[in-house]
């Protein structure tokens, strides 16, 4: 939905699609996730349909890719939590995938990268 209105309003685009969790990233692979699709926009676009146009808040990120099919991704989760820890860092909001390598451009799931982005603030 989100790409088909990017390619038909003919939006030009600022990076890969992404996806933000308000839920637990685990509840995904139980089919019970509240989440965002997103995608970067160069200028100004109309909403349509379930399609919003929002400003999203910079901010700090640790930030690592996972690389494969998203069924293991917990695993990758789970190294940056270690590091953040590590670091004295603080998670400090929703978690974010950039679709680097996914569905919308890559047909071998095993080709996927996936880039996790953790909000932090240094403690």
């Amino acid at each position: 939905m989100l790409m088909g209105w990017v390619d038909a309003e003919e939006i030009e685009t600022d990076g890969e699609p992404f996806i933000v969790y308000f839920s637990p990233r685990h509840e995904v692979n139980q089919g019970d996730a509240v989440y965002d699709v997103s995608i970067a926009i160069k200028g100004d676009a109309e909403e349509k349909g379930k399609i919003r146009v929002v400003d999203m808040i910079e901010n700090k990120v640790l930030a690592g890719k996972h690389y494969g099919p998203t069924d293991n991704i917990l695993d990758t989760y789970a190294e940056l939590v270690e590091v953040a820890q590590a670091n004295h860092y603080d998670i400090i909001g929703s978690p974010k995938e950039v679709l680097i390598k996914g569905i919308h451009n890559c047909d071998n799931e095993n080709d996927f990268i996936t880039e996790i982005q953790l909000p932090i603030i240094e403690m």
